[in-house]
């Protein structure tokens, strides 16, 4: 038992450091709700996988953010933010909540978290201007693991990087993370087109799905539920939608067509590479290797890369293999540190 609560304990921490208070909470209080007495305590004590992995508490948490959302639990709701309340009565209200909502938490906890955090767009969009000043303004945008697609239309927000702003004056939503130096935002971008994929998509049209979406989106962090109703609003009113497909063969297929003339096929994701097993990623990286002996290939990633802090803004390109750590960021958009051509 005492290993489960380790990776609660962990998770604490890391809602700590990345502005959620309240979740840190939760999971400091998990031992005094998370026990046998329910189906769901059973399940997440004797989870069977890596607990961390897997991010077990925040498929619980997730489960009774939507409990909150869906307005199904007044008792849950009432301590839950804007509402502040003693770590007695928030570990007795969770307590009841899934004692009362036993079946359905216990199914919750099967399937993954999915998020679509917009802002990392904000983390992006320098690489986008980097490669397009190399190689020219037209981009052909492929994007993996790519959930409800929000971020496949990055080009569509306004962005604030200190005093420098890039984006059209009227724009769905502005993005502004701390940023003491601005990245370069010269250069001009034409997108001539975009495909996204995933293994199980999510529309942005689709009721249940934005709720799922939102129950993924820490309770206290308004900020972040505000532009990811906003960017959900946008994308549904948007044709593209994402394909459910294996990455690897998602990329095969699309990049075996001819390229567009004069246009940079560009491969993108975001927070995605960490939840790949290695012949998926193998998958991956052999389609680009293959498809670049044609025509050029840009791998443009925010991912963990094992340095601190933060992620890494990372660009290769194939066929030469020349990589570049362009910045470091956050993992939901809070902030960028611009390296340039490292």
């Amino acid at each position: 038992m005492s290993d489960i609560f380790d990776h609660f304990r962990r998770q604490a921490e890391a809602c700590r450091n990345m502005g959620s208070p309240f979740t840190a909470r939760l999971a400091d209080l998990a031992p005094r709700f998370v026990d046998a007495t329910t189906l769901t305590g059973r399940r997440v004590i004797a989870w069977k996988g890596h607990a961390g992995e897997d991010a077990v508490p925040l498929r619980l948490f997730g489960g009774l953010h939507r409990l909150v959302l869906t307005g199904r639990d007044a008792g849950l709701a009432a301590v839950y933010p804007p509402a502040e309340a003693s770590d007695e009565a928030l570990a007795a209200a969770v307590r009841t909540a899934i004692a009362r909502h036993d079946h359905d938490l216990h199914d919750i906890l099967m399937s993954p978290p999915q998020t679509n955090e917009v802002g990392r767009s904000a983390m992006l969009l320098p690489g986008f201007l980097w490669l397009a000043r190399r190689f020219g303004p037209k981009l052909d945008i492929l994007e993996i693991g790519a959930s409800a697609g929000l971020n496949l239309h990055w080009d569509s927000y306004a962005y604030r990087y200190g005093t420098a702003r890039w984006g059209k004056p009227k724009a769905p939503l502005e993005l502004g993370p701390e940023c003491e130096t601005p990245p370069p935002l010269d250069g001009e971008i034409e997108v001539v087109r975009r495909r996204a994929c995933d293994l199980a998509p999510l529309d942005p049209a689709d009721a249940e799905h934005r709720t799922r979406l939102l129950s993924y989106v820490w309770a206290d962090q308004s900020e972040r539920k505000a532009r990811l109703i906003a960017a959900l609003k946008h994308a549904a009113a948007r044709p593209e939608r994402v394909e459910a497909i294996d990455a690897a063969e998602f990329l095969n297929r699309e990049l075996t067509a001819p390229p567009i003339e004069g246009a940079l096929r560009v491969v993108v994701h975001s927070i995605f590479w960490q939840y790949l097993a290695d012949p998926a990623r193998l998958g991956i990286q052999t389609a680009m290797l293959r498809a670049a002996q044609t025509a050029p290939i840009a791998w443009l990633r925010l991912e963990a890369d094992g340095h601190a802090p933060g992620a890494g803004l990372l660009v290769t390109l194939f066929p030469s293999g020349e990589h570049h750590v362009l910045a470091r960021g956050d993992f939901h958009g809070r902030w960028l540190r611009w390296l340039g051509d490292t």
